[in-house]
């Protein structure tokens, strides 16, 4: 691991959000307080983002389907630029491991990643290269393995190598099979989000608990469960999306274990992840329910987050590829030291 990926603990961290645990706190103010944070987050971020999701990820399919039908070097960057936004709205929303994303393998269908030894990658190659017409179809794709339905397949479509006959036409079969994909990501997208919307589904759960409930008991245990995603999204960032690529060194750089390397949206995607925690913060509001002297965690956190952001985002404003900005001396030392707002502001919110 990088020597900068290590980060002293403060104690007091837990502070913030020790008005989660399901005995209440004599600080906190009652079981109302928590049920209005999860209350705020969800009606402030999950549902918007996961409507945002939704049409992002038509949007995909329109573009797939212009691409295909007119092939051209306009359609195939409208079609890039279209998943480059699909990334992004999925990244606001990737924390959500729980509930309906775990159902029917909805999470991994959308998100095959990291694929460790390639298996995914080798079955995406796999079924362009031998033209497999079986997953030319929406219905006959959703059947197959979950590495061949979602986003890591689209981009290696739009992006991978041979990618560029989409453009001329002669890519029928690829062309195809991303058109395939695009509405197979819409459809989960649209179940995720049928299923959060208004009170009768996931939402009135985390929102009613009770000795009825059959998941949740309490209002700090609702609470409790977008606490855990928040804490794993950080997790995720510093160690998968952050350590794995970075390496002890510059020379060990790995850029290519990034996700949405090939469509350079790696960064992009980061900082939409960070962003999507400070929102949860804000849509909740959080610091408005600890105690005074406690207050100044829920600053903190959305400081380092901020700082966090930050970083991915200027890396996103780079010229060149993510495999061009990594080699730089300087820009691979502004993301390794992306561990240090990261680290901070997941052992406030893991405490």
């Amino acid at each position: 691991m990088h020597p900068a990926l290590v980060r002293p603990i403060g104690v007091a961290a837990a502070a913030l959000f020790a008005l989660a645990t399901p005995s209440l706190p004599a600080h906190t103010k009652s079981a109302a307080d928590l049920a209005s944070i999860t209350q705020g987050m969800i009606e402030g971020h999950i549902q918007p983002s996961y409507l945002a999701f939704v049409e992002a990820a038509n949007a995909q399919t329109t573009a797939m389907n212009a691409l295909c039908e007119a092939p051209s070097e306009d359609a195939l960057l409208v079609a890039q630029t279209e998943f480059k936004d699909l990334v992004v709205a999925w990244s606001a929303v990737e924390f959500i491991r729980f509930g309906p994303a775990r159902e029917e393998n909805r999470y991994e269908r959308l998100f095959f990643w990291p694929d460790r030894n390639g298996r995914g990658l080798r079955q995406v190659q796999g079924v362009i290269g031998s033209e497999d017409e079986t997953v030319t179809t929406q219905e006959s794709l959703q059947g197959k393995s979950v590495a061949l339905q979602g986003l890591p397949a689209l981009e290696f479509v739009l992006f991978g190598t041979g990618s560029e006959g989409l453009a001329t036409g002669e890519a029928a079969h690829r062309c195809a099979y991303g058109a395939a994909i695009a509405p197979s990501i819409a459809d989960v997208a649209g179940e995720l989000s049928d299923a959060w919307q208004g009170f009768e589904g996931y939402a009135g759960l985390m929102l009613a608990p009770g000795p009825d409930n059959p998941i949740y008991r309490t209002e700090g245990e609702a609470m409790q469960e977008l606490l855990r995603a928040m804490s794993e999204q950080m997790e995720i960032l510093n160690d998968a999306k952050l350590a794995r690529v970075v390496g002890e060194s510059l020379e060990e750089v790995r850029p290519r274990r990034a996700s949405f390397w090939r469509a350079d949206a790696s960064f992009e995607a980061m900082a939409a992840n960070v962003a999507a925690i400070l929102s949860l913060n804000e849509a909740g509001q959080v610091g408005q329910f600890l105690p005074e002297q406690s207050r100044r965690f829920a600053g903190t956190l959305e400081f380092e987050l901020n700082f966090a952001a930050r970083i991915f985002n200027g890396l996103a404003d780079q010229e060149g590829s993510v495999e061009e900005v990594l080699a730089d001396e300087t820009t691979y030392g502004q993301f390794a030291g992306a561990d240090l707002p990261l680290s901070g502001a997941f052992r406030i919110v893991d405490q």
